[in-house]
């Protein structure tokens, strides 16, 4: 009979142990945003989803680089989601190993985790693409 006191004591600090991390771990993943896939759900910039509807805003040393639905063209819409990840986006951009400029376009290419194409005039991301 001793022993049953002992382990329910055991048994209820665990529960509450573990309600406790959950508590943290879904504090954290709102805080931080859960980790992305390479695939995007489509419903993000859906066929009715305007071209100007921000995506995502990426940080980018002082200044953010907003991804947009876009089209074919730019966005959103123009990267290969099986190739890239937004996660690959955001840590080029916060943190490039290297940077091109294109004065012809206008542009800037960003490499890091991935390949990042940037619009000079206000940072939105143009295209992105595997390293």
């Amino acid at each position: 009979m001793t022993d049953a006191v002992p382990r329910t004591v055991e048994v209820a600090v665990f529960a509450v142990v573990r309600s406790l991390v959950v508590a943290v771990l879904v504090f954290l993943g709102v805080l931080v945003g859960a980790p992305s896939a390479l695939a995007e759900p489509p419903e993000i910039c859906g066929p009715s989803t305007p071209e100007d509807q921000v995506v995502r805003v990426f940080a980018r040393g002082e200044e953010t680089s907003d991804l947009l639905c876009g089209n074919r063209y730019y966005g959103f819409r123009r990267i290969d989601w099986g190739a890239v990840s937004l996660d690959a986006i955001a840590r080029t951009l916060a943190d490039p190993t290297s940077s091109v400029y294109d004065e012809r376009s206008a542009t800037w290419t960003l490499t890091g985790a991935a390949v990042v194409v940037i619009t000079v005039a206000r940072g939105q991301v143009i295209t992105a693409r595997a390293a």
